[in-house]
């Protein structure tokens, strides 16, 4: 019988917080759902044991793994022994040279070991034993030379302090005996004994084995000298046997019965044999147990299923699992042990608003699978492990992301609000819209407009790459890829990689990618609008409609004059003249007084009183705001982001474009969507009215000038979006276009005093067609002489700010300088201007206005402001309420060389890029003619559906400049580890008037007033940085290729899930800045869109610092000293740390070596005359740079 050692892994894994579900059945056993090294388990190694498993659900008095299961919740020490216990087989020969072994020279080898076990708090001992061979050969007959067995026989005793003896058992599931190891082996057989329970004894303990012969001796080997029939019995035959065995370890042990409560638990028992190194495991659970609806039952799929059962406003009593991830982020928000129970109580959150999310998450949607066979699954299922510590906000959106929500906090208590359609929206020629909770005009919001944003189309993805776990494949990332050929086709592959959060159906991934290209396809605008208490109607998420006579080009809403809601029929009576757009449904929606709406037809109008098919269920209120709309005049609709309190009760509200039965398209349910139309193309814009011309004199001090003001009304009909004014000075002078969304411009060139100036505007309609009205009669107005004007124009006079006087500086330390400055002007006080700083970046004196940025506005009264130092030049100007600025900037100029030594670690540039300026833009492009970065359009090119029927100027077509764009810098810099390092900002960057350049100007060169066209005044460029103290990695930034990505986080991309923490952006200032990785955006900003800046150089650079560190007095000891730096320095491969020793007691002949020098520390060893390691004590200076922080 061959001895062989048996092995067993034992592992405890925690899978996740309790209570679960279980291990998912698979054909009748559970244990089908454990995978070891990427296969699941097979019933053969279950009934064999092979490999054993147990499960703790997770609850909170769950018991702990017990022996009888394999498993014992212990701690325990390990104490090496390798001693011998008695000897190996002996024989002593005769002394004659016969070769036989003398009589009564036979050793078997008797003996025992004692050991002691020293640490008194131990519960349980353990022996482990290992026989490096046991046999005996055949010497004579047929069986010369094969094996057979051979036996030991093994006493174990332990005692306590009492000195008393207690045998410990040996049993081994191979031998027939207790404390008899009999068998072959060749190599060596380990074996440990049963546990013996110490808590009955009291410590210290001592340990004995015996090797103990037999009755008779010679039954310790199956072959015996006794049955020898051709050799002598005494021929020596010690060559032929062993049975040495030696006490290897002893284990002690502490029970500590830790049952890991609310820990869902597997235990697994593995045989080493079939598992020799510890295996990759992974079990198929079904997961957390939630609350659940009180009208829901689980399915076997996790998906609850309502029946249309009503709901009662609870929640079941029993918790359950299930894929719904309301419940999941429910219960993750609510719970108090892993989830934000401590600070958002259960009664904050109402199911009633939950319901309908959950509802429409569970419903059923078709799908055709990769076979070709309609299929159907939950809208939306989540199956997630949430295994590292995060932010909880971040966490918590994550998980509401699934569902399209969004949190929000309102009236103490947390909102959610989600992204989607009705319910049972099944039917694609009869689709359900979204109804809208309330409306908004230009009658009840505040100066009665609103403002409108949206993307370019270049900007917008061509290819959505969605990336989810795919449960074929053990749940590892899997990819699905929703492209738009057209689109691919216009703009190249534009790529755009997002995590579908806790997905793992690709089904469910592919309608993710599909509703983000639906979403920048047809959620492409935003709204902003300032209101009353009214926009406490409106909450985020939800949806409301905007009535806006800018884009109707007439008045279709305002406010309720008079009702009568009992009449036959019943009527309203508006504040205007009633008047229906053509079409056909017309409908007049009205505000009730609890902020909810409600929608009737119109029978017929009549003056002002509006006749009404049936009545309203509640009389609207006096001064209600109503519309009116039919099939052509269709209401805006848009959905809420976010509501923000402002200034004296007003309410700043942003909502995204909304379009009903995008939810279709991206369930396939429909091919296309009619989109609604807000705007009106039956006729061009209405022409402007009621143009005025108001001259003022601009006094600078030194001269003074005219500038007139043009004024005007837009039309009475027709949607317009901007107005294009031309002007000429006298009748012979050529005319000089601008464009602007404004209802007035400034003219300040080629005004001059005698001369006429003759003004005439149209207005432009919206894309693609851009229709123009016919330009409105041309006013004509004489340039009023200083000091007189005629009666069909108003004069005024402007006096200027005062220019700065006695401007200084000074530099305060390494990092800073005070800017110092005073002004005297008649009738003019510095308390009523603001000191605007920009600074530039030349230091030769050519610094201007207009190729500087800005650093500060502070109030001009405090004569002084302590600036970040940039050496360059300081330039200021005084500015007034009226936003008028002084004459000229006056200036300081400081270079101060640096003479505080630093490694530069790295010089970014982004305009010195093999492709300059490569980085990801948001809003601004590289121009060629002006070889730098400049702010984009908001219009494109191929928005023009049709050359041939494109009735409006070509060249007016791109839309009107942006006011702000963003540049990320291509690069994020990881420093390796946490450092302190300084961040010099590299920027040159000048304005340009987009109108004011020489091709633009059409007037006779002689009534030029300034030869250079108007100054750019009101551009300016900031670099801004945010940091993290933790390392990028590809996961963080989910990229296919690796590269670094920024993470946008506004409405053109979506924000990816990442476990790297960044803080917020913030201006970049030259300073020292700690922290590990670092991403940098420049932002360029105009406060007028025929301004732009031009970013001409763009670049970071970041530096440590020398620095030195000195130690107090260290004791080598006896052998080589490692020592480390209270803080590491950086290093490189081109980067070292000097270190110099300072040695005290020092003999003649001593000496020291420094070995292993690094950045964290170094290892110095003394040494004597004689190079033996000798004690000494010692200092040392340590010179680098950079400071690693904890």
């Amino acid at each position: 019988m061959a001895l062989n050692s048996k092995t067993t892994l034992k592992i405890i894994d925690a899978l996740c917080e309790g209570p679960i579900e279980g291990l998912v059945e698979r054909k009748g056993l559970n244990e089908k759902s454990v995978f070891l090294n990427e296969t699941r388990l097979t019933r053969e190694q279950l009934t064999n044991k092979t490999v054993k498993v147990l499960t703790k659900l997770g609850t909170g008095k769950q018991g702990t793994f017990n022996e009888g299961s394999t498993f014992e919740d212990q701690q325990t020490t390990i104490i090496d022994v390798n001693r011998e216990v008695g000897s190996n087989y002996s024989e002593e020969l005769t002394e004659d040279g016969t070769n036989r072994v003398k009589r009564g020279g036979r050793d078997y080898g008797e003996g025992k070991v004692v050991q002691a076990i020293t640490d008194v708090d131990v519960d349980f001992v353990e022996l482990v034993f290992t026989i490096p061979k046991l046999y005996c050969i055949a010497a004579e007959g047929l069986a010369r030379g094969q094996l057979f067995f051979a036996q030991i026989k093994l006493e174990v005793e332990v005692c306590g302090r009492d000195g008393v003896w207690s045998p410990i058992t040996i049993e081994l599931e191979t031998q027939e005996k207790k404390n008899i190891i009999k068998g072959i082996c060749t190599s060596p057989f380990q074996f440990k004994t049963q546990a013996f329970d110490l808590r009955g004894k009291k410590g210290p303990y001592r340990i004995r084995a015996r090797k103990v012969a037999f009755a008779e001796p010679e039954d310790a080997f199956e072959i015996s000298f006794r049955d020898f029939d051709d050799l002598p019995k005494r021929t020596p035959i010690a060559s032929k046997r062993a049975d040495q065995i030696f006490l290897t370890s002893i284990i002690v042990g502490k029970k500590f019965g830790t049952a890991y409560p609310h820990t869902a638990l597997v235990s697994l028992s593995l045989d080493a044999e079939e598992y020799n190194t510890l295996p990759a495991r992974a079990y198929e659970i079904k997961g957390l147990r939630v609350k659940i609806p009180s009208n829901a039952s689980v399915e076997k799929s996790g998906r609850l299923n309502f029946d249309d059962k009503p709901f009662d406003g609870s929640l079941q009593e029993n918790t359950a699992w299930t894929t719904c991830p309301v419940c999941c982020f429910y219960d993750l928000l609510t719970n108090k042990r892993y989830g934000a129970g401590d600070f958002i109580n259960e009664s904050n959150l109402n199911w009633v608003d939950l319901i309908e999310i959950a509802k429409y998450c569970n419903e059923e949607v078709e799908f055709v699978d990769d076979e070709g066979q309609t299929q159907k699954e939950a809208r939306f299922a989540i199956n997630t492990v949430i295994g590292s510590q995060a932010e909880a906000f971040n966490v918590l959106q994550d998980m509401a992301s699934v569902f399209h929500g969004m949190l929000f906090w309102k009236s103490d208590n947390v909102q959610i609000a989600a992204d989607h359609g009705e319910l049972n929206d099944t039917v694609a020629s009869a689709p359900k819209n979204v109804p809208a909770i309330h409306v908004f005009s230009n009658s009840n919001v505040v100066e009665g407009s609103f403002s409108y944003s949206g993307s370019s189309l270049k900007t917008r993805s061509t290819r959505v790459r969605v990336r989810y776990n795919d449960p074929d494949n053990f749940h590892k990332p899997n990819f699905v890829c929703i492209e738009d050929r057209s689109l691919i086709d216009k703009y190249g592959v534009q790529e755009k990689s997002v995590v579908a959060f806790g997905c793992t159906s690709k089904y469910q991934a592919q309608r993710m990618g599909r509703w983000i290209m639906q979403s920048e396809k047809l959620h492409d605008e935003t709204v902003t609008f300032s209101v009353g208490l009214e926009g406490l109607n409106v909450l985020p998420g939800q949806v409301f409609e905007v009535s806006d006579e800018m884009r109707f080009g007439t008045r279709l809403a305002g406010r309720i004059v008079g009702v009568s809601n009992d009449s036959t029929p019943p009527f309203v009576r508006i504040d205007q003249t009633a008047s229906l757009p053509s079409g056909s449904n017309n409908k007049l929606t009205v505000v009730m007084k609890d902020g909810t709406i409600e929608t009737r037809d119109i029978a017929s109008v009549s003056g002002n009183e509006v006749r009404l098919a049936s009545a309203y269920t509640q009389v609207p209120p006096d001064d209600a705001l109503y519309a009116i709309k039919n099939d052509s005049a269709v209401l805006s609709k848009y959905r809420c982001l976010s509501i923000a309190e402002g200034e004296e009760g007003t309410y700043t509200v942003v909502g995204v474009k909304h379009v009903d039965g995008i939810y279709r398209v991206v369930e396939e349910r429909a091919n296309k969507l009619d989109l609604p139309n807000p705007f009106f193309y039956g006729a061009e814009p209405s022409t402007p009215t009621g143009v005025k011309i108001r001259f003022q004199q601009i006094d600078d001090g030194r001269n003074t000038t005219n500038r007139a003001t043009v004024s005007w009304t837009r039309g009475l009909s027709g949607s317009v979006v901007s107005f294009k004014v031309r002007f000429k000075i006298g009748d012979g002078g050529n005319w000089i276009n601008q464009t602007t969304n404004n209802n007035s411009i400034n003219i300040s060139t080629g005004l001059v005093p005698g001369k006429q100036l003759i003004v005439q505007v149209k207005a432009i309609g919206p894309d693609p067609d851009r229709k123009e009205s016919a330009y409105s009669t041309g006013v004509t107005r004489e340039i009023p002489v200083g000091g007189t004007s005629d009666d069909t124009s108003d004069l005024a006079q402007i006096t200027l700010p005062p220019d700065p006087e006695d401007v200084t500086i000074e530099a305060i330390g390494v990092d800073q300088v005070a800017l110092r400055w005073g002004a005297t002007a008649s009738g003019q006080k510095l308390e009523a201007f603001v000191a605007v700083i920009k600074h530039s970046s030349k230091t030769d004196g050519s610094g201007s206005w207009s190729n500087s940025t800005v650093l500060r506005k502070v109030e001009a009264r405090t004569t002084s402001v302590v600036l970040p130092l940039l050496n360059g030049e300081y330039l200021i100007k005084f500015q007034n309420e009226q936003n008028l600025r002084s004459a000229s900037a006056v200036s300081a100029l400081i270079n101060i060389p640096d003479g505080i030594p630093r490694l530069n670690y790295e010089v970014i540039r982004e305009d010195q890029l093999a492709n300059e300026f490569g980085g990801d833009k948001a809003g601004v492009y590289y121009s060629q003619e002006y070889d730098g970065l400049i702010l984009d359009g908001d219009a494109s090119f191929d928005a023009i559906s049709s050359l041939d029927g494109f009735t409006a100027n070509i060249d007016s077509h791109f839309g009107t400049q942006l006011v702000r764009g963003e540049y990320f810098f291509q690069k994020t810099v990881d420093l390796g580890s946490k450092f302190s390092v300084r961040i010099q900002r590299v920027l040159a960057a000048r304005g340009l008037y987009t109108s004011g350049l020489i091709d633009d100007r059409s007037e006779l060169i002689d009534t030029w007033s300034d030869f250079d066209g108007d100054l750019p005044d009101d551009t300016n460029v900031e670099i801004y940085f945010r940091k993290s103290d933790l390392a990028a990695t590809v996961s963080d930034f989910v990229n296919e290729d690796g590269a670094d990505k920024i993470l946008y986080e506004d409405n053109s991309n979506i924000e990816q899930n990442s476990d790297l923490v960044f803080d917020d952006w913030i201006p970049l200032e030259n300073n020292v800045f700690v922290g590990r990785t670092f991403q940098f955006k420049a932002v360029l900003t105009t406060d007028h869109v025929d301004q732009t800046p031009i970013v001409d150089q763009l670049g970071v650079t970041l530096q440590f610092e020398r620095r030195t560190e000195n130690s107090k007095t260290i004791t080598s000891g006896a052998s080589s000293k490692a020592v480390l730096f209270e803080n590491a320095f950086y290093t490189d491969a081109d980067t070292e740390v000097t270190v110099g020793i300072t040695a005290f007691n020092i003999d003649s002949g001593d000496y020291y070596r420094l070995t292993s020098v690094t950045g964290t520390g170094f290892t110095v060893t003394f040494y004597n005359s004689s190079n033996a390691v000798i004690d000494r004590n010692f200092q040392y200076t340590a010179i680098g740079y950079g400071t690693k922080q904890s």
